[in-house]
């Protein structure tokens, strides 16, 4: 799934094995079959079979929370809530009651380049929950009680996360890196910006948002196609096609020095992000950065044994690549005495990448897990579905999955070491460290960093 996400975790994870991981070859990868059907209005519907007793499906909008106006950040997400949680005369209720009945499974996610909504429901029942799925998007009612109480309850939910540590860090890094790109803002706004929000607005975003020329059903399933199709046109076709939006926003650009922001936490825990802009999907880069991310994740064990005499270690690395360039990222959580150390030894590792000094080994262990990283998503139906519909979301076709061993393949030391000395550059990079302030303003002094000012 793409950028940025509704919710933002650290975890923790144990040292890795530095074993090579078994024979070198990148086999073709042969994604699911899916036939290909379109309504007159464009919605179009894959098809594919399995005959298991539950099946999952995936609806896309492809349009996301980068289009929410200025100053009227969440719109997108509050309007998919109200969509999903409609109350009007009990249509809510009766829909709900219906997912119960049926056994199904119904859930949404709202990205800065797509909406989704997504579950599982028994075979035999999946024409009955998808035409439920369709009386919830294509006819939605909404109410100005509805509204009112629905983003109170965002606004509080809002408040309670900036008291997490990786909430507000994330959001400050975002804020910072991508500046005037709309990438920089969390889907669910702030409460400030919801707080400008009318239901006017939510009815105005969704017929901005919501037609069906935009929008691909993933399916799986074990019955008449051409019959499951007839039946589902009945709901999803009387939505009214319109013209799309055009794509088309202010381009992020990378800092002209490092943006060092310090962010006080008085409870004792302290984190860093570091990050740099990346690149979009369809780049030839990004599979470099994909290298890049995996030989980041085998290196933090070691960092752990050596700062910190554990095997265990709080930290991700992350690459996210939308319809715009998105961001590399690292991220640590330790102790205030040892963070900074943290911070110390990625600045010795990206420099010894630049300058070509590149561990064999790790390199081609990085290239077979981001291969195994794709090829197990693959073998998951729900997440499936998602790389299907994703390769149409970022204009990458099907032989992105096809030849994705391939053109990890083809990543050489060369050229690993020109995309980390084009992408992983420390000085035009975002670093946001969180804790208390006072002590950790004098570490980043003593490595010779300082704020940048406000």
């Amino acid at each position: 799934m793409s950028l940025p996400t509704i919710v933002f975790l650290l975890l923790a994870f144990p040292i890795l094995s530095t074993n090579p991981l078994g024979a070198k070859g990148y086999d073709p990868i042969s994604p699911p079959e899916a036939y290909r059907q379109s309504l007159l209005n464009g919605m179009e519907i894959l098809f594919l079979t399995r005959s298991d007793e539950r099946v999952p499906f995936v609806f896309m909008i492809k349009n996301g929370a980068v289009f929410d106006p200025i100053e009227k950040w969440g719109i997108t997400y509050l309007t998919t809530l109200m969509i999903f949680e409609q109350r009007e005369n009990l249509r809510e209720v009766q829909i709900q009651r219906g997912l119960q009945e049926l056994n199904a499974d119904l859930n949404f996610g709202v990205e800065g380049d797509a909406i989704y909504f997504f579950g599982s429901t028994p075979r035999e029942h999946l024409v009955d929950t998808l035409n439920l799925l369709a009386e919830m998007v294509v006819r939605p009612v909404f109410n100005e009680e509805d509204f009112q109480q629905t983003r109170q309850r965002v606004i509080l939910e809002i408040e309670v996360e900036q008291q997490h540590l990786g909430m507000v860090s994330q959001d400050l890094f975002l804020a910072e890196l991508f500046q005037v790109n709309p990438y920089a803002h969390s889907v669910r706004g702030t409460t400030e910006s919801l707080s400008n929000l009318s239901l006017g607005d939510v009815r105005t975003q969704y017929r901005k948002l919501f037609m069906p020329n935009q929008a691909q059903l993933a399916v799986y399933h074990s019955g008449d196609r051409n019959e499951i199709f007839s039946a589902l046109s009945r709901h999803w076709g009387s939505w009214i096609r319109r013209n799309p939006l055009s794509f088309t926003f202010r381009q992020a650009r990378p800092p002209p020095k490092q943006r060092l922001k310090l962010l006080d936490w008085p409870s004792g825990e302290s984190l860093f992000r570091w990050g740099s802009l990346g690149v979009e999907r369809g780049s030839r880069d990004y599979y470099a950065l994909k290298v890049f991310q995996q030989y980041l994740t085998l290196c933090l064990p070691t960092w752990a044994t050596q700062v910190a005499s554990r095997n265990q270690i709080q930290a991700s690395s992350e690459l996210e690549a939308g319809r715009m360039p998105g961001f590399l990222q690292l991220n640590v959580q330790a102790p205030p005495h040892q963070l900074i150390a943290y911070y110390q030894k990625f600045e010795v590792l990206a420099k010894e990448l630049q300058e070509g000094q590149i561990d064999d080994q790790k390199f081609e262990e990085a290239k077979r897990l981001a291969y195994l990283e794709m090829t197990d998503s693959l073998s998951e139906p729900l997440s499936a579905l998602y790389q299907l519909l994703e390769t149409g979301l970022y204009n990458v076709g099907i032989n992105y999955l096809t030849n994705y061993g391939l053109r990890l393949e083809r990543v050489t030391l060369e050229t690993f070491q020109n995309a980390v000395r084009k992408y992983v550059s420390l000085e035009h990079s975002v670093l946001v460290v969180v804790g208390p302030v006072q002590y950790l303003r004098a570490e980043l002094a003593r490595i010779g960093k300082g704020e940048t000012p406000r």
